[in-house]
């Protein structure tokens, strides 16, 4: 029994150390302009919380709103933006410990439909797609300029 114990314990540690994903996001800063705006920014990090050199691409996309009929969501326009110089990256390499910072910048097109709402899903993934850090969800709502006052 105490057999049996052990190793169903060492199974429990083994999925709680290996299951966990090697890099952590985060957002640091949301952003600060009125949603009527086209164009928003936020600062997130990225943390290389392994004990190896991990190599990833930062994947933003358009995800299905949760609790949101389709009818009522739009597709908008993420780049990846590297903090120190702007422009954009595909990929990044992170030591043990170290972190990266970089800029989402999500906007939308000319001619939006007005009055919907997006989900924008950030995450790491691999050079096989394969998720390697937390999703971050970000949503935004496109309102009618002429509601804001």
């Amino acid at each position: 029994m105490k057999l049996l114990t052990t190793v169903i314990l060492c199974l429990f540690v083994s999925i709680a150390i290996y299951g966990q994903s090697p890099l952590v996001l985060k957002i640091k800063e949301g952003s600060d302009k009125p949603n009527y705006e086209k164009e928003h920014s936020y600062l997130l990090e990225i943390t290389n919380s392994s004990k190896k050199s991990t190599r990833f691409f930062v994947d933003s996309k358009n995800t299905k709103c949760q609790n949101l009929k389709e009818e009522n969501q739009v597709e908008l326009i993420q780049k990846n933006l590297n903090k120190a110089s702007k422009s954009q990256f595909s990929e990044y390499i992170l030591k043990p410990n170290e972190s990266f910072e970089f800029y989402l910048k999500i906007s939308r097109p000319d001619n939006i439909t007005i009055n919907k709402w997006n989900c924008t899903e950030v995450k790491a993934i691999d050079e096989n797609g394969n998720t390697i850090s937390n999703s971050v969800i970000i949503t935004s709502l496109i309102p009618d300029p002429k509601d804001n006052n």
